[in-house]
């Protein structure tokens, strides 16, 4: 009988310290990640391995090589993101990148024309980067290259089925 109280009590024991105890670290963990998007100090990373670097999270969608969220040192502008997501591809529209902000209470949505910007060497004009911005690179629209290769194609496709009807 003794044995028996002894492991109801360890039981019991192990039940409030994983599922009660649990719990509350669960609701101070969510208290956390609302304070950490409050401030901006918990929107950077420190990168081991180097002298202590600081890095931030931002996305980058679009034409670039390597879509997706990407780590990127602090004072990070716009080109080095781009060159850090692998670069634009070959039918990105640089004329239209879109910067979305929404960092510290800042929302914007900016419409930045690199293009113009590296044409010209206006540095000037090339935003610096913050934690959480989305940066979407804009595909261009259907050339009339490849128009005509499909024009092509609709051709060659045609000229077999008269040629096999006859």
């Amino acid at each position: 009988m003794n044995r028996i109280r002894k492991l109801s009590s360890l039981v019991l024991a192990l039940y409030l310290v994983f599922f009660q105890l649990g719990g509350m670290t669960k609701a101070q963990t969510q208290e956390a990640n609302t304070t950490q998007n409050r401030n901006p100090a918990f929107q950077y990373y420190l990168e081991r391995g180097t002298e202590n670097q600081l890095l931030m999270k931002v996305n980058v969608w679009g034409a670039v090589a390597k879509p997706g969220s990407q780590y990127v040192p602090d004072q990070t502008d716009l080109i080095g993101l781009l060159s850090a997501a692998g670069g634009p591809l070959e039918n990105a529209k640089l004329s239209k990148v879109r910067l979305i902000r929404n960092f510290n209470g800042e929302k914007k949505n900016m419409l930045i024309n690199v293009g113009k910007c590296l044409k010209k060497n206006d540095v000037d004009k090339i935003p610096e980067i913050k934690p959480g911005d989305t940066v979407i690179v804009p595909k261009k629209g259907r050339s009339f290259g490849k128009f005509i290769t499909i024009l092509y194609n609709v051709a060659v496709i045609a000229s077999v089925v008269k040629l096999m009807t006859d």
